[in-house]
């Protein structure tokens, strides 16, 4: 008996990336390889949530965000949004890096990205988590301006004085309504009885098909 469907905008990111793949992570627990995890993402994650939780207590705005952004920081920021559909008998999680409160009963989740350089355009996984974690806030009771904020933090050059990081705040249109979308039709998938069709650009079943042919067909 399949259990509880539990989804983020991680394992949504992976239906689209694979159909198959998605369908054999979440629900038979078989998990894509995984090579060595960088270690600086989640350093400066941890970094940035020390600073941003000292200025909350202060009730301002962090000074790396002045003029960048309006609002303030949310008074408390939950340390998960959940929301529960009754007619798919699924769940949807997130994990904020951080929630703006506008002061006009609105709010914006903001996250953040550490990169090699500033980005010119916006990467499809991006849009899909802040598309949920729009969708989260307003399930949880926190109206929304269908925008959020990704904050690039990446490397400038090194120079005599040491070596710094740059901060780039872009404001994103967000669509709650497509991630609810996304959202069904993904716990849909995993209700088959059978994983379905890979992606044809998914190097991981492409791999297996070849490496382990012997086995039938896959």
């Amino acid at each position: 008996m399949l259990d509880r469907i539990k989804l983020s905008p991680s394992t949504l990111n992976l239906y689209l990336a694979c159909p198959r793949c998605f369908w054999l992570e979440v629900r038979e627990k078989i998990r894509r390889p995984r090579g060595i995890f960088p270690s600086l993402p989640g350093g400066i994650d941890l970094a940035l949530k020390r600073y941003y939780g000292f200025y909350r207590e202060k009730g301002v705005l962090p000074p790396l965000l002045e003029g960048k952004v309006s609002g303030t920081l949310i008074k408390r920021l939950p340390k998960r949004f959940s929301y529960f559909d009754k007619e798919t008998d699924a769940e949807l999680n997130g994990m904020l890096d951080e929630c703006l409160d506008f002061g006009d009963g609105t709010f914006a989740a903001l996250d953040n990205k550490t990169r090699g350089s500033n980005p010119k355009e916006l990467i499809k996984a991006y849009q899909v988590q802040l598309d949920v974690y729009t969708l989260l806030l307003e399930k949880n009771g926190y109206k929304t301006k269908n925008i959020a904020y990704l904050a690039y933090y990446f490397p400038k050059e090194a120079n005599d004085e040491g070596f710094d990081f740059a901060l780039e705040v872009k404001e994103v249109p967000t669509d709650p309504k497509q991630a609810q979308k996304l959202f069904i039709e993904a716990v849909n998938v995993l209700k088959m009885d059978k994983p379905p069709s890979s992606s044809k650009g998914c190097e991981y079943c492409k791999w297996y098909r070849e490496k382990k042919s012997k086995l039938g067909s896959f």
